[in-house]
């Protein structure tokens, strides 16, 4: 069975579109920390003006005492140069907006490259914080929000 040129070409372009659809939610997953055995760090390597206009969306559900520590900085931007508006404490109730990428934050021996945007009910403030800051998912592999912003 001979198949036209013009055949083809439709099912090239529908195989191609099939298989890069199959791929594309690999890219939307959240980068997992690395275990690097580094010391703790939390430098920034952008400066203050990096701080504004990170875009965050309200897509993520999750809300609870999720702060792994406290004196938790809340920051304007998802860097450690960005001002910090209040800090979140053990105690304090978060509702995750969402996450992004930002600065790479080390703690006890692993690197967090996520922030994620939420709000301190218990203050009201809200900001950016290291996903190094936050309880770990149900799933143990990550912490802070599991939606994109």
């Amino acid at each position: 069975m001979k198949i036209s040129s013009a055949v083809a070409a439709v099912l090239f372009a529908a195989s191609t579109s099939l298989a890069l659809a199959g791929t594309a939610s690999a890219a939307d997953e959240k980068p997992l920390p690395v275990t690097t055995g580094a010391a703790d760090t939390d430098q920034s390597s952008v400066g203050i003006m990096a701080c504004t206009g990170h875009s965050h969306t309200n897509r993520d559900s999750r809300t609870g005492r999720l702060f792994d520590g406290s004196n938790v900085n809340i920051r304007r931007g998802p860097h450690t140069s960005c001002t910090s508006d209040g800090q979140g404490q053990l105690t304090h109730n978060v509702d995750y907006h969402c996450y992004a990428v930002g600065d790479s934050v080390t703690r006890n021996g692993i690197t967090y490259t996520t922030w994620t945007y939420l709000r301190d009910t218990t203050t009201g403030v809200q900001g950016w914080v290291s996903d190094s800051l936050l309880d770990l998912n149900p799933s143990g592999a990550t912490r802070g929000s599991l939606q994109a912003c």
